[in-house]
């Protein structure tokens, strides 16, 4: 296998799991973006059209079949074919225009759009989208001067106001873009908090604090209700350290939310946002008297318990994670944090039983589930390396593999990817590197899993005989990180195991080797790759200082041993494979080694 350790499961799910926060985005503009392709695929899309022989309404048939199918190439030509029949029929022309927009032949959608704005003015919606048509190819002066020709034939219209502003903000007239957006407030109400939000943003943009948060309060008070508004508020107010504050508006919102009837969050959310700003002893700081007041709810009152666990202050942390169970006896997390809060103080037992009583009253929780074969992991250290199976010892292997399938059946779409990397190197410690593969390719969507969860990935494909799939993967990370030495050495050593290209497996493995010397994983696979090649005495050299790192590593000792046979030191690769088989090597193999090698050891020992 390749000399990287897999990502092992124990503590995946410990506190850093839980994130503190996860904020929305409050979007400036709504204006597309992006360069304009060549219309010649367009072109291309209609080449064929000659041999088509119905007509344009059998066409557009025809075309919005293939079109529901969701074959928007296959239905290109046909539609054309419609519009070019009857370019005034509005229908015709629309579905042609979309079409070629989602394709991305923006100049010929642009020239269908302008077409249909001449013979329907009339329509607004032709106008609208000519206009993000031009500005999603940065044809700014074109959208100024369409826009311009619509207020023309609409003087009294008011819907392209907010059209006007973004369009102004994306052209960097910022002063023109505020002035837009404040003339728009009073005429278009139900859009109160987009423009409130544009406005505020747009102060920020242009360094003028002061100016934001008057317009984020301004449009609090206008929408006290507003989630959008209340996040950028608080926003604003944490990126400013005006941490109190934040907290005054966060408190506000739930006074509000509990009026609705909605429960409470913006507090808990505020503490998180200030820890995140690396302010973590400011939100203890202000959560602790609302606690001893009784004014936190159980989401705030856990995400001070594990503010004050991410901090090593174990003991407040139990002490306030055991006062929040007597306070919610019947919730399940604050059993799974008091456990997990346990464990980190070291009492892995009393930190199991507190996972298993969250199990038992949170049961269709994946959370609680994870926690528990994340503290079994820990309690069980053989749990994943084959040797329970071998002394008999089946209860925990059978209980994690249950809870594992169990968590799985429960994992919705929308379900943290950090959850399906745990899921993937759950199931490659039991030996189902097939099943693990599943969870790895999801998670490795994720950007600060991607790494771990690729050559994870090229793990479970060696394991179950895919190699090209191994490096596969191995050569994606390398492209994206190609001074990752841990990379660099697994993709060295998979090459040089399969005897792919060795001169290049050599370099990758040297690489390595320069960042980290003595790195007993990078030794190994330069001293395999050195007897992959035929040049035994030195492979022997660095796998002797590889063992001499690692003593109890089986596939070094695997080949060290291995090494040993080619020198002719049979009595000496026995003792290895011996030392090898203990360490938890793989058993079948070494055993049919050991019988084989054994009657030249005896030999050897009688002389």
């Amino acid at each position: 296998m390749p000399r990287h350790a897999p990502i092992t499961i124990a503590l995946i799910l410990a506190l850093a799991a839980w994130p503190l926060v996860a904020a929305a985005v409050v979007p400036m503009a709504a204006l597309p973006t992006g360069a304009s392709p060549d219309s010649a695929g367009a072109e291309a899309g209609g080449a064929d059209l000659d041999p088509i022989p119905q007509g344009a309404t059998t066409g557009y048939m025809v075309g919005s079949t293939l079109l529901a199918e969701g074959d928007l190439a296959g239905a290109l030509p046909f539609l054309a074919q419609a519009y070019r029949m009857s370019p005034d029929e509005l229908t015709f022309a629309r579905t042609y225009r979309d079409v070629l927009q989602e394709i991305g032949y923006l100049r010929d959608a642009t020239d269908v759009a302008r077409r249909i704005v001449l013979d329907h003015p009339d329509a607004y919606d032709g106008w609208e989208r000519l206009i993000g048509l031009e500005v999603a190819q940065e044809r700014f002066a074109d959208a100024r001067d369409t826009l311009d020709a619509c207020r023309r034939a609409h003087p009294d219209s008011t819907r392209l106001d907010l059209v006007e502003a973004e369009l102004l903000l994306r052209t960097h007239a910022w002063a023109e873009a505020m002035a837009a957006y404040r003339k728009a407030l009073p005429r278009h109400p139900a859009h109160l908090e987009r423009i409130y939000g544009a406005m505020a943003e747009l102060a920020s943009l242009l360094n003028r604090p002061e100016e934001a948060a008057a317009l984020w309060t301004e449009g609090l008070v206008a929408k006290p209700a507003s989630r959008s508004l209340r996040l950028g508020r608080i926003q604003h107010l944490v990126d400013n350290q005006r941490d109190g504050d934040a907290m005054t508006v966060a408190i506000a919102g739930d006074s509000i939310m509990v009026a609705r009837g909605e429960g409470q969050a913006w507090v808990e959310l505020t503490a998180g946002m200030i820890a995140q700003a690396g302010r973590e002893a400011a939100a203890v700081a202000l959560l602790q008297p609302m606690w001893e007041q009784d004014a936190l709810d159980l989401g705030a009152a856990l995400q001070l318990s594990r503010l004050h666990a991410r901090a090593d202050a174990w003991e407040r942390a139990i002490a306030l994670a055991r006062a929040i169970v007597q306070r919610w006896p019947e919730a399940a997390r604050p059993h799974l944090f008091l456990g997990e809060f346990l464990a980190g103080r070291g009492d892995l037992e009393a930190g199991e039983a507190e996972i298993r009583r969250a199990v038992a009253l949170g049961d269709a929780d994946p959370d609680n589930l994870l926690a528990l074969i994340s503290i079994l992991s820990r309690r069980h250290p053989d749990l994943f390396t084959g040797r329970a199976s071998e002394r008999g010892d089946q209860g925990p292997v059978r209980e994690v593999r249950e809870l594992a399938d169990r968590a799985a059946s429960l994992l919705t779409e929308d379900a943290p990817l950090s959850v399906r990397m745990m899921l993937g190197a759950t199931y490659q410690g039991l030996g189902d590197h097939e099943t693990s593969i599943v969870f790895y390719e999801r998670a490795a969507e994720d950007p600060e899993l991607r790494r771990n969860a690729l050559l994870n990935l090229s793990l479970a494909c060696e394991e179950t005989g895919r190699p090209d799939a191994a490096m596969a993967a191995l050569e994606t990370l390398l492209a994206e990180q190609p001074d990752d030495h841990v990379v660099q050495n697994a993709l060295g050593y998979t090459l040089a195991d399969h005897d792919r290209d060795l001169p290049r497996a050599e370099g990758l493995i040297r690489a390595a080797l320069k960042s980290e010397p003595e790195n007993p994983a990078y030794l190994d696979s330069l001293g395999w790759l050195l007897h992959r090649s035929g040049q035994h005495l030195d492979a022997f050299d660095y796998l002797v200082r590889a063992a001499n790192a690692l003593p109890e590593d089986p596939v070094i000792l695997e080949h060290l041993g291995m090494v040993l046979l080619e020198l002719g030191r049979h009595d000496r690769a026995y003792e290895v494979f011996l030392r090898a088989r203990a360490s938890g090597g793989d058993s079948a193999t070494l055993d049919a080694v050991l019988k084989e090698l054994q009657p030249a050891a005896t030999e050897s020992g009688a002389r």
